[in-house]
């Protein structure tokens, strides 16, 4: 690998190019959005690192193997040249706030401690600046599926949910890139599984298994307790995290600190101080009574099930919508009529959504701005608005942040707030 084509000019992408050039290989790079053609560049190469937003039906991706040349991605590309030790959290949902929890336990106890990957800094940027140092890496199945040395010491698959189908060419491969995360572990090493979901627990490792969530399993919550390895580590009535979804990624995240060695009392003041991420079931306060959650980073079917099962029957005014990634929410409808009392469908979904709810309170909306005003219309005092999209951003948005502090805008501008706030 001496002459190499980075595709995808993104930060990972421009990451990955100096990486590369600091270490003393001939760099070609292009990316899509330029109108640049990646073909050109075939004959002069010896690899391809490709943007984890690139699916396999990309024209290069065919073209590379096709010729036999390497097709890797940014992660595996850092990998090479790490030294130090990783620790690697995937899932369909929750790998961000288990990723942050996971890196600020560690921070907390250990020097030299790195966060990255899918979430915030390149892999390739740490390994130029801090090439031996412990990092916690958010891994999605773009990146999953591109690798090929990748070892993490301990590894954590949360849950698995039908996502992702317009970029994995099926359901099974979409599994399989989640699963060749851990695939080369080996003695010494870990990996955490959720004990609920037989897909997740036949992961296969050469690494130590430890089951998670079931009772009675290496690591479960019983009577509002989470314990791991007989161990009792926090108590979910001091979590300031809304959701049982949020007590799972606690434990989690726990459960790889206290592997690490980190200190239980460490990792309680830890979780009992973190609020959450942006976008995340965001609490915004309370506006005229009524309670605003922001949950933009939901692009799932299985993320809205979560946020729906936080709140308590038919108070929930819930605005759902855009991009369709091909879920099933027929699976939610019934917690959907237990849980809301209306729903205003946005973007290029919401005619599927409608049929798929037929009998729930649904009306259609032409914007995010007339489903904010219409949820605030039908709001009485005791009520949760919740921002919870279960789809994709990109018909409306340039991603979830955007579309998430647009809500917060909208939600600012139109609402009432309550007196105490």
């Amino acid at each position: 690998m001496k002459r190499v084509l980075v595709w995808g000019l993104g930060i990972s992408g421009r990451w990955a190019v100096e990486l590369l050039k600091s270490k003393g290989f001939e760099v070609y790079a292009g990316d899509d959005a330029k109108g640049d053609n990646p073909l050109e560049y075939l004959d002069a190469v010896d690899s391809v690192v490709l943007s984890p937003g690139i699916p396999p039906r990309h024209p290069l991706w065919k073209e590379t193997e096709k010729r036999g040349l390497e097709v890797i991605g940014e992660l595996e590309l850092a990998w090479r040249f790490f030294n130090g030790k990783a620790i690697a959290i995937t899932g369909t949902d929750g790998k961000s706030t288990t990723t942050r929890l996971t890196y600020l336990m560690l921070k907390a106890y250990h020097e030299n401690v790195q966060e990255g990957g899918n979430i915030g800094t390149p892999f390739s940027q740490i390994v130029m600046k801090n090439p031996s140092s412990l990092v916690v890496l958010e891994v999605s199945s773009f990146q999953g599926k591109t690798l090929k040395t990748f070892r993490p010491h301990i590894g954590a698959f949360l849950n698995f949910s039908e996502d992702h189908l317009d970029w994995h060419e099926s359901l099974e491969d979409y599994l399989w890139s989640k699963r060749n995360i851990f695939s080369r572990q080996g003695e010494g090493d870990f990996l955490l599984l959720n004990a609920l979901q037989e897909s997740v627990r036949e992961s296969y490792t050469a690494g130590r298994k430890l089951y998670l969530l079931e009772d009675g399993s290496d690591g479960y919550i019983k009577s509002g307790r989470a314990y791991f390895l007989g161990e009792e580590l926090f108590r979910v009535e001091g979590l300031k995290i809304k959701g049982k979804h949020n007590w799972h990624n606690a434990l989690f995240a726990s459960a790889m600190a206290r592997l690490m060695g980190v200190p239980t009392e460490v990792i309680r003041d830890v979780l009992y101080n973190f609020s959450g991420l942006p976008y995340r079931l965001e609490y915004m306060g309370s506006y005229a009574g009524v309670e605003v959650y922001n949950d933009s980073k939901s692009t799932t079917v299985n993320s809205l099930t979560s946020a729906l099962e936080s709140f308590e029957k038919g108070r929930v005014i819930l605005i759902v919508g855009g991009r369709d990634k091909g879920g099933n929410f027929e699976d939610v409808k019934a917690l959907v009529k237990e849980k809301t009392k209306a729903c205003f469908l946005i973007g290029e979904a919401r005619e599927r959504i409608a049929k798929a709810w037929q009998g729930c309170q649904v009306y259609i909306a032409n914007s995010l701005e007339e489903a904010v005003r219409n949820a605030f219309s039908v709001a009485k005092p005791g009520d949760v608005v919740l921002f919870s999209p279960a789809c994709a951003s990109f018909d409306m948005f340039r991603d979830y942040r955007e579309r998430g502090e647009k809500f917060k805008e909208l939600v600012l501008s139109l609402a009432q707030p309550s007196a105490e706030c």
